[in-house]
């Protein structure tokens, strides 16, 4: 990968278009418009979307300009690649034919810089994610997705319309801040213990840089309040909102 490496997370693009909507995206074609500038990796780390469902054929027009970007940058000689959230599983190969280099259903690991860099999504990973892990499970298995590829684009973003929640509901975070910051960080230990050196997870909307001695824990918070970029320059990790560019 070339340096410097750009992260982000959690955008949850929406599928209605209003002002704010709008006010979102100019933000973050600036941050494409910087990276070009820069060069660099993207590294996106899940729920770039607020829904993604991939039909055949069929890509959805309140995506169309965000899709252009994507494919901008990429030809632009940006490399892109992209872990899956809970938002935006569902994707069966286009990410990669139109703009990412990889799509990762699972957790991303870097192994260059001389450091070990671990990218996860993040979610269930709470003890009390029970029942979400076993929904997880359910939603990502190959006989729920073939019915729900069976319901056909239009009702299947319907679906999604009703359970997007782009804006509100992402605060609930912030209500059990210090408890999830205390169980990631055990997740995080378990993880440095096991030779990585830097974790980085979003899904929890929280943006922090926790240090202890070589190692690095990061919460990408997210770009609904934070507008958060994490960048690594090859020695020295930086968080920064999108007007600190």
């Amino acid at each position: 990968m070339k340096l410097p490496l750009y992260f982000i997370s959690d955008c949850h693009m929406g599928m209605e278009i209003d002002e704010s909507e709008n006010e979102r995206r100019k933000k973050l074609f600036q941050l494409f418009n910087r990276i070009q500038s820069t060069g660099g990796t993207l590294i996106i780390g899940g729920d770039f979307f607020d829904f993604w469902f991939e039909f055949k054929n069929n890509t959805p027009d309140f995506y169309q300009d965000i899709l252009v970007e994507l494919k901008k940058i990429k030809n632009n000689g940006i490399t892109i690649h992209y872990v899956a959230g809970n938002h935006d599983y569902w994707d069966f190969g286009y990410f990669e034919s139109q703009f990412a280099t990889s799509f990762y259903k699972d957790d991303l690991l870097i192994d260059e810089f001389d450091s070990k860099i671990l990218i996860t999504h993040g979610d269930g990973l709470l003890k009390d994610d029970v029942g979400y892990r076993i929904l997880k499970k359910v939603l990502r298995n190959k006989v729920f997705i073939f019915f729900f590829k069976l319901l056909g684009a239009n009702i299947a973003y319907k679906i999604g319309k009703k359970i997007s929640h782009t804006s509100q509901g992402y605060n609930h975070f912030d209500y059990n801040a210090k408890n999830i910051i205390s169980e990631i960080l055990s997740y995080a230990e378990k993880k440095w213990e096991e030779g990585i050196d830097t974790v980085l997870v979003g899904h929890y909307h929280q943006k922090t840089i926790i240090k202890k001695e070589s190692k690095s824990l990061i919460f990408l918070g997210d770009w609904l309040k934070h507008y958060t970029i994490t960048k690594f320059d090859g020695e020295e990790w930086s968080q920064f909102s999108w007007n600190e560019l």
